[in-house]
Order: structure tokens, then sequence, then C-alpha cells
């Protein structure tokens, strides 16, 4: 009546310490089954609950199972309540629910009564869940062997100019993820731990084949626009759009895993060209900023060029409001030599590698951002670039006074976030109070 795999099932996922299904004594009607469950100690044996089972145990033959069902019980440990009517009846019969009822110690009275995960539901899960993997698996094999052969590929030679590198480095993250795709296949992690946490394997999956299609035209083509990407990796109708509706996250990854922006590459037609925006001296191989006004340079400029300054102090400030009044400050920034770079509420790549390059130029940094979780973390990342420098760096925190220790201003900046946010522009102070935190 009970066939061994169903008695497996329930005794594995419905049955508590101490407990033990008796099928001995269970019986049939209208298709379903009714099994007590017994409590055994060295004195007593008392049933401690009823279970209403299906004596459908196979897949096969059996109707679709209701998306409803799929989708409320995600495994056998999920219980919901459910109203006993004829379609519950159905459900139970059919092996998609089990009907359990816990008992009071009278053995009669009803304690708890909820419905959980059949035996043939719990099939189709396992069904479903093996299909899945088997279906990433063949995704990741197929990702595999894609890099593999555009690795091998004879492709056009590059110049030792900046082009190259940055498309042999793209090469090299490639590598790596070959064997994090390996320790996926090998079932020792579940997605690719490097890429975007919040990223599903298929999605992931689609992105690392982003990169391959990335390379490939790096390899071959001067310049190209974004269509071509997927046009002349997938080579198909519809082909073009393959990437468009992630085509922020993954520039944006890209950029974050090579930590240059992904012109450098030959994407020429994105219209996405980063403005920096700051203020004093600054010398690159091409240009010459001074003192006098706010000056703009670009993301390529700041990866193709290597800038320095002259400047002693630089303060690297979240809002451009903050830059432009201390640019108005002609003569303080002349002063105490002070350059002012504006992030504009997020820390890019771009600013990375500008703030690399003048920080080695400077005596101290002051860092200065928005009282919230946001501005916390600008705080964090503009220290991160700094911390391995011979440059003594400084933060701001409200009541607008200066630390000189990160643990000292990460727990006051806390308390500032829980007493009240504030944006930078709400309190900005003026000359005198600036050369009190550079003199500090």
């Amino acid at each position: 009546m009970v066939s061994v795999e169903l008695q497996d099932y329930l005794q594995h996922h419905f049955v508590l310490k101490n407990e033990s299904l008796h099928v001995s004594d269970g019986s049939e009607q209208n298709g379903i089954i009714h099994i007590s469950v017994i409590k055994r100690t060295v004195r007593t044996r008392r049933i401690v609950a009823r279970l209403m089972v299906g004596s459908t145990t196979d897949l096969q033959g059996i109707d679709k199972i209701p998306t409803k069902l799929t989708n409320s019980f995600k495994s056998p440990n999920t219980k919901k309540q459910v109203d006993l009517s004829e379609e519950t009846y159905e459900w139970i019969r059919f092996g998609w629910v089990i009907r359990e009822i816990r008992l009071e110690k009278d053995e009669r009275t009803v304690k708890t009564e909820r419905y959980r995960m059949g035996f043939v539901l719990y099939q189709l899960s396992l069904k479903v869940q093996a299909e899945a993997e088997e279906e990433s698996r063949n995704w990741l094999l197929d990702w595999n062997k894609q890099w593999e052969v555009a690795r091998s590929s004879d492709v056009p030679g590059f110049e030792q100019d900046q082009r190259a590198d940055v498309v042999a480095l793209l090469a090299s993250q490639l590598d790596e993820f070959t064997s994090e795709t390996d320790s996926v296949l090998a079932g020792e992690t579940k997605l690719i731990e490097r890429m975007h946490p919040s990223w599903r394997l298929k999605k992931q999956v689609l992105y690392l084949h982003f990169l391959i299609a990335l390379y490939k035209l790096a390899c071959t083509e001067k310049h190209f626009d974004w269509k071509q990407i997927g046009a002349s990796y997938y080579r198909k109708i519809g082909g073009s759009k393959k990437f468009d509706a992630y085509k922020k996250e993954f520039i944006e990854e890209t950029e974050n895993l090579l930590h240059r922006p992904i012109q450098l590459l030959g994407l020429a037609s994105m219209g996405t060209i980063t403005p920096l925006f700051f203020t004093g001296p600054m010398q690159g191989n091409y240009v010459d900023y001074g003192y006098g006004t706010v000056h703009a340079t670009t993301d390529l400029a700041v990866f193709s060029e290597t800038f320095k300054t002259t400047a002693d102090v630089l303060w690297l400030v979240e809002n451009r409001g903050v830059l432009t009044r201390m640019a108005y400050e002609e003569e303080f920034l002349r002063d105490t030599k002070s350059f002012v770079l504006g992030v504009d509420g997020q820390v890019r790549s771009a600013h990375r590698q500008l703030i690399s390059q003048l920080v080695a130029c400077v005596s101290q940094v002051i860092i200065w951002t928005d009282v919230d979780e946001a501005g916390h973390l600008i705080a964090e990342q503009l220290y991160k670039l700094t911390e391995d420098e011979n440059v003594l760096t400084k933060w701001i925190v409200p009541p607008l006074t200066v630390e000189t220790e990160w643990g000292t201003f990460a727990s006051k900046y806390q308390q500032s976030i829980q007493m009240s946010k504030e944006e930078q522009e709400q309190e900005i102070g003026g000359v005198e109070l600036w050369k009190k935190w550079i003199n500090h």
C-alpha cells in the first residue's frame, strides 16, 4: 500500500526524533492513505500525528501540477494552511500535497494542521532541479569551449601600447574566470563568487559571453559600437540586442574588473564619456591646468595620460557644489597649494586612477563627504586609495571638525548619521575654517 520510497520520504521529512510511521495500521479510502505517526518511550506509546497521503507516487501519467502549488511548496519543510475542499482532496490524492495533523497528548485534539509538499511534487522538484543543474553545466561547458576557441585563435597583433595592455588584462581575467567556472562545475560553489553577488548563474554566464565578445572585437577592430558586440558574437537575428537588457550593469562590472574605461578596448559609440571636475594645478602630457576656475578632464584622458600636480593638499569632496564653492576662493587655493577633486557621488575607476597619480605628489589628503550611509562608503573607498601612501589623511565630520584616525572618524560619522543626515552643502564653512583643517 505504501511504497518503500514514499516511506523513506515521510520518515526523513515528516517524522521527528523518537517517532516512527505506523504503516501496518494505515488505511486507504478514495485514493488517500491515512497513516499514523507513533512516539515511543520506555513506558508509553502514543499517536502524535496523522498523515493523509496520496496513493499516487509516480510522475508518469499525471496531469500538470498547478503552478500555485509549485510556487508555494518550495521544499518538504514548507508548511502552509489551506482550506479543506474537494480540490484539496484532489491535491492529496495525486500526491501533490500531504495533510499533516499534529495531535495533543490525548491523541484526539488537533494541535496543528498544515499542508506540506507531497511525494509526487517532491519528485518533480528533484527532476526540475536536476534539469536546471544540467542546463547550468551545459552553459558553463559551452562558455569554456567558446573561450578556448577565442583564446587560441590567431588575431592581429598590437603595438605595445595601452590598448594592447588592456586587451592582455582582459584575457588574463577571462583565464581566471575559467578556473572559477571549473569550481562551479565541480560543485564546490553555486555561483561565480568574484562576480556581482546578486546575479543568478544564467546572468553571470551571459556576462562571461559578453567578455569574450568584447575581447574578440578588441583584438580585431580598431573601433566598434555597442551593437557590434552581440551581433558579431552570436551572428543571428537578434544577436545585436543580446546584451542590451544589462548594458549599464555589464559596462560597470567590466570597468570595475579592469579598472579601466571600456572605451580603451575600442568601444567608440557609447556616448558615456565620464567627466571629472576639479580645481587647482594639474599637468599632463598634453595639458596644463592652473588656478582660477573649475576644470574638467575625462576618463579617457586619465587612462591615456599621466597627470601630476604641484599642489600640496589634495581635497577629495563628494559633491560638485562644494567643489565650485571652493573654486571661488582662488587666493585660498594658491596660498595653501590646494587641489580639489569632486567625485560626484560615486567613486569611479577614472577617479581611482587620477587619485592614485596625484596622491604621490601631495603631503596630505582631506576627505569630505555627505553625512549618510553613501557618504560613509565613499569616504572608506577614498581612504583605501590613500592608506598605503606616505601621506597624511584627514576626514571632516560634523560639526565641521577634522579627524586624522579612520577608526575615530568612522565612529563619529556613524553617530552623526544616527542623529541627522545632511549634505555637504548644508555646512560648508569658509576659508578660515578650511585653513584650520589643513593646519590641524
